[in-house]
């Protein structure tokens, strides 16, 4: 059965989600940054006629890094940052975080993080 649990930072704020089965972990961080498209090399996924979902996958430490896209009328945000494999969860906080904060660039960021 699986081990889920919640890591909080510093402030005692929630900031990822964790769950662990078999020695693999799932590292999920709630993004939510504006940005200005989807990136090109992103796998689509539609949802009715209105709203895309756009996933791109990257290496990331032993593991893979997910990036969830969110399309809607009024623009696109980078919604999720998900990590998939082996390393300590401590590790691959520092390691997504900075994952993500490189995929926004800085020029482009002005989203608010929630």
């Amino acid at each position: 059965m699986p081990l889920i649990r919640i890591y909080t930072d510093e402030r005692g704020e929630p900031r990822a989600r964790i769950v662990e089965e078999d020695g693999n972990y799932v590292v999920s961080m709630d993004v939510f940054r504006d940005v200005p498209a989807p990136p090109p090399d992103a796998e689509v996924l539609q949802i009715g006629e209105r709203y895309k979902i756009y996933v791109r996958k990257c290496p990331l430490l032993r593991g893979v890094c997910e990036f969830v896209y969110f399309q809607f009328p009024g623009g696109v945000q980078l919604i999720n940052a998900k990590y998939v494999g082996p390393d300590d969860p401590e590790v691959v906080i520092q390691e997504l975080s900075k994952a993500y904060q490189e995929e926004v660039p800085q020029d482009e960021k002005h989203g608010a993080e929630q």
